[in-house]
């Protein structure tokens, strides 16, 4: 992930960074985004969850910006432990499946993206988020494709690449109350996987 951004352009004394207070904000900031959307985040909805006046929050972050990088960070070297476990385990594309679609990170991750249009600082982490994401999965099908001697009908960055859009694609419609097709992808990316890492009894 890229630096954390200097704050030597300012002489004002700032939080610390990694304090109880300083991660409250990060949380609170994360589940602002996925209760309410990145429109609801501002300064005043933070303080408002951590229980603070708005003006601490400036104590800790000299910008929104600062903020939605940090919180972003937090989640993405959270996300890419949980990716680099999957690759431990018997099952890693069912594993990082698994990730993909049920957990919330995913619904955050989109507002994140949403958010990085607008922010330099916070598309740089997007990307190296995306690519250091992207080369875990491509590693994980790479090696199940090997052990079942399977050939891919794509190259496996190619499989990767449509595995995460279609579980973005399906957390956003999922929370519109849309299903049309899920079912239908669900089923296929099932048969895949009992190709590869066929589960216990399976021929």
């Amino acid at each position: 992930m890229t630096n954390l951004m200097t704050r030597s352009a300012t002489n004002r004394r700032m939080g610390p960074v990694g304090s109880a207070q300083w991660l409250a904000m990060l949380d609170a900031a994360e589940a602002t985004l996925l209760e309410e959307g990145y429109g609801a985040l501002t300064s005043r909805r933070i303080a408002e969850r951590v229980g603070v006046k708005q003006r601490l929050v400036y104590y800790y972050f000299q910008t929104m910006d600062e903020l939605i990088v940090e919180t972003f960070r937090q989640m993405a070297i959270r996300e890419l432990e949980r990716m680099r476990n999957t690759l431990l385990t018997e099952m890693p594309l069912r594993e990082l499946w698994d990730v993909c679609i049920h957990t919330t990170d995913s619904r955050v991750t989109s507002e994140f993206m949403a958010l990085a249009y607008r922010s330099q600082g916070l598309r740089q982490e997007v990307i190296a988020f995306i690519e250091e994401s992207r080369a875990i999965q491509v590693e994980a099908i790479c090696r199940s494709l090997a052990r079942t001697n399977t050939a891919p009908l794509i190259d496996p960055d190619g499989l990767a690449l449509l595995a995460t859009g279609v579980s973005l694609a399906m957390t956003r419609e999922n929370a519109l109350g849309v299903s049309s097709g899920h079912d239908a992808i669900l089923s296929m990316i099932g048969n895949f996987l009992d190709r590869v890492e066929p589960l216990t009894g399976q021929s």
